[in-house]
């Protein structure tokens, strides 16, 4: 894993590219944020989200965080991506890094905001008859991440970004064959016009009140308690709907 010390000396969301990229994808996708008061504006948070194709529900949501509250995020992505070639560093470029529990608990006790997407790779690649479904399964180890770093855990539901491409199928050959799993079988999905770009789709994030983290993070039913609270959460409000 890359260290800190290899990290840009400038931010991604500090640099200028950066902030006009983030603010064209807001526009693009009509982002609005609702909820904002649940957002901290210090101290360490882990804000934790359904996930769309192709990684754009992060910049959404990385670029409506930096507005309201002037702080920047940090990712945590599914680790094994890094073996592809040239993707850490650009993954360290935008601000994430392997989702990694030491690591995360590290920038978590440090004071930053970290995203992360517990359904990772199954989330983002779900079929069209599943969207706006949390593909989490039983993953509780933002749970415990959060319970071990003491900080709060921020619930937050995408909605629209499953709109954003239709996934009618997965295929079985790549995916397995780069990265030795079917979990990571691609998707054969189209967007805007039949093509690879992302539909124009309204995206209204909504920022959850906060779950309590306190506990013991080695418990099993502590930390369910704390699992099953987020992911609640986030479903219900994916099927309430705005």
């Amino acid at each position: 894993m890359e260290s800190h010390s290899d990290r840009p000396i400038v931010r991604f969301a500090d640099s200028m590219v950066g902030r006009a990229l983030m603010e064209q994808v807001l526009r693009y996708f009509s982002a609005e944020l609702i909820g904002a008061e649940h957002l901290p504006r210090s101290g360490g948070a882990l804000l934790v989200a359904n996930h769309g194709m192709n990684g754009y529900d992060g910049f959404v949501l990385g670029a409506l965080v930096l507005r309201e509250t002037g702080r920047a995020p940090y990712w945590l992505g599914e680790h094994n991506l890094w073996k592809i070639p040239l993707f850490g560093r650009i993954a360290s470029f935008i601000d994430a890094i392997p989702g990694e529990r030491g690591a995360a608990a590290e920038i978590l006790r440090r004071g930053e905001i970290v995203v992360v997407y517990p359904g990772g790779i199954d989330d983002s690649f779900k079929l069209w008859t599943e969207r706006e479904k949390l593909q989490w399964g039983k993953r509780a180890g933002f749970a415990r991440v959060a319970m071990a770093a003491k900080v709060p855990i921020v619930p937050v539901a995408a909605h629209g970004v499953d709109d954003m491409y239709t996934v009618v199928a997965r295929e079985p050959w790549v995916g397995r064959r780069v990265l030795g799993s079917s979990k990571y079988d691609l998707p054969i999905a189209y967007g805007l016009w039949g093509t690879p770009l992302p539909r124009p789709a309204k995206v209204t994030i909504e920022v959850l009140p906060p779950v309590d983290t306190s506990g013991d993070p080695g418990s099993a039913e502590e930390t369910e308690r704390v699992r099953s609270a987020v992911f609640g959460a986030v479903q219900s409000a994916l099927d309430r709907g705005v």
